[in-house]
């Protein structure tokens, strides 16, 4: 569940993200919004909000009907739906991370089809990374670390399974609180260039 959450918010959101923002340049809203009250780093939260806003949704529906399903069919051990508030968190802090990406990806592509085409063709590889153990090929743990979907992976398993998911809930929350500053940072420099 944790890996099917993940996946789902992470293609979403990155996708959402960089098609936003570049539709966006498409359609001559930066020169309309910046000569108005909306700066550049107010075009990069709005996108990043969205992309949080909407994962939280999506991750809270799926995990809704995957506690539905279990419950029907009468398994043991499932849904943990005290956790749901938890899971909820995560979900926004990884819709965010996630959607800083993508609001990058939009920003240094520039229009809506490259940025999208973009989005998915660098969405595969990252997904891909987080599921390679780090004990089988190490490098590519290093390289999905500086990414935020195994940390998303891993703050949704241990907020719903773990007795005591305090301590991991809180790195990888903060894991996902850097990454999303980062990618949110590059990306209001792009914007730059966007604006011209």
């Amino acid at each position: 569940q944790s890996y099917g959450l993940a996946l789902t918010i992470t293609f979403l959101a990155l996708v959402l993200a960089a098609g936003a923002l570049a539709a966006e340049r498409e359609e001559n809203v930066f020169g309309r919004l910046v000569r108005g009250p909306v700066s550049r780093s107010g075009i990069v939260v709005a996108k990043v909000l969205l992309a949080a806003v909407v994962a939280t949704a999506l991750g809270l529906g799926v995990a809704l009907a995957f506690g539905v399903i279990v419950e029907v069919g009468g398994v043991e051990g499932g849904e943990p739906w005290a956790r749901l508030p938890l899971l909820a968190a995560g979900l926004a802090l990884s819709g965010a991370a996630v959607g800083a990406f993508g609001t990058l990806l939009g920003a240094l592509a520039g229009e809506s089809r490259t940025a999208s085409l973009a989005a998915v063709m660098i969405v595969l590889p990252v997904i891909f990374l987080g599921l390679i153990p780090r004990q089988v090929f190490p490098l590519a743990g290093w390289v999905s670390d500086v990414l935020p979907f195994i940390h998303a992976v891993r703050f949704f398993g241990s907020a719903l399974f773990d007795v005591s998911p305090w301590a991991t809930v809180a790195r990888e929350a903060a894991w996902l609180l850097a990454l999303g500053a980062v990618f949110a940072g590059f990306a209001r420099l792009g914007m730059r260039r966007l604006m011209v």
